[in-house]
């Protein structure tokens, strides 16, 4: 009677939480964890042979267990404080930020890194003009021996050994710790008047004079927020723009269509980083319809340049963005809208996280 009891206090949780799962209406997404969850599997004969429905079955039940969000949280939470963690899902928090860890160097990563983006510009480059930037991960900044981080002067030197024909543009003492979101690893635009002016003057811009208004969109919720438990609260992101940015199109190769520098309806996205440039995109052709010259600019990037490159559409007649995450260096041979003519101004844009994890790109 006693093994019955036990068993039965066991599985009966188990098989109610099941039963509402079915149960309840599927979500479809999860803006905690950022995803899209799984929906109920469709019927075949040839998922039954393969297993598939089963298996799709189970992680239908897993993404929509009733009260998931307080279980994860509730795992993590006794991870931290029972278990005396001091990470979880590889992110720690620290007074009111998210930090995520990254303290090993992939040399592998940063070989494939450096040799991808000198083969591609072996390739098709004719200018001279080549730099090169590395956006270091906000935990360089926290000052707590404690804290596993990586060897970042060892990472630059792998670079700088492989990119000694480039130009070299450091942004290391431009930023700081309050650069960055709190909840998420990308920097904030209207923390980045420092970068800009040194990339502006080391790739010797004109000094200019825009004026810019402030833009704010709300709330905003980083991909690090969902995997610790925190009690941080929604974030802003605020934006910078003038009648030079709102006149600009940027023209998105792989969807085929014009669409503007910022679109605010995006913050409501599971990525609300979004808002910049429309968030991931394999090819943008951004004009400056109100350019007052020729000059023209190539950039090789990651995520991070999505805020960052608005502010430079005022000093070029036009801007090409790459993202060799989702285009393959190969397929730009058939790009004719790329100008790899010997004046224009190429510029690669790359964070830690995407240099010490290279593989992603093509």
């Amino acid at each position: 009677m006693k093994d019955k009891l036990t068993i039965l206090c066991i599985l009966g949780p188990m098989l109610l939480f099941c039963i509402l799962g079915i149960m309840k209406p599927a979500d479809e997404l999860s803006l905690e964890e950022r995803r899209k969850l799984e929906q109920v599997p469709n019927f075949s004969v040839e998922s039954i042979l393969n297993n598939s429905y089963f298996s799709k079955w189970t992680d239908y039940l897993t993404d929509q267990f009733p009260y998931r969000t307080f279980f994860r949280q509730l795992k993590g939470t006794i991870s931290l404080n029972l278990f005396q963690k001091i990470e979880e899902n590889n992110v720690i928090q620290i007074d009111n930020s998210l930090y995520e860890l990254n303290p090993t160097i992939n040399e592998d990563s940063i070989n494939y890194f450096t040799e991808l983006l000198q083969e591609t510009l072996d390739k098709y480059n004719h200018s001279s003009h080549v730099y090169y930037s590395i956006i270091p991960d906000q935990i360089y900044y926290v000052d707590d021996s404690q804290i596993p981080k990586l060897d970042y002067k060892k990472l630059v030197s792998q670079v700088q050994t492989a990119f000694q024909n480039y130009s070299y543009i450091s942004l290391f003492e431009e930023l700081n710790k309050d650069s960055y979101y709190q909840t998420d690893i990308h920097w904030k635009q209207s923390a980045l008047q420092d970068v800009v002016q040194k990339l502006k003057t080391e790739m010797q811009l004109p000094t200019s004079n825009y004026s810019w208004t402030k833009q704010e969109v709300t709330p905003f919720y980083g991909a690090l927020k969902s995997r610790i438990p925190n009690n941080i609260k929604a974030e802003t992101i605020t934006y910078y723009t003038n009648d030079i940015i709102e006149e600009a199109s940027v023209f998105n190769y792989e969807h085929q269509q014009f669409e503007k520098v910022y679109q605010k309806e995006n913050i409501h996205h599971l990525d609300g980083y979004d808002v910049f440039l429309s968030g991931a995109s394999s090819l943008l052709f951004i004009e400056n319809k109100m350019a007052t010259t020729n000059r023209e600019l190539i950039v090789f990037r990651d995520s991070f340049a999505s805020s960052l490159l608005p502010l430079f559409i005022p000093d070029y007649q036009k801007i090409t963005v790459i993202d060799l995450r989702y285009i393959t260096s190969d397929y730009l041979e058939n790009v004719e809208e790329i100008n790899w003519q010997d004046t224009t101004d190429i510029l690669l844009l790359y964070s830690i996280p995407i240099i010490n994890n290279s593989f992603t790109l093509k």
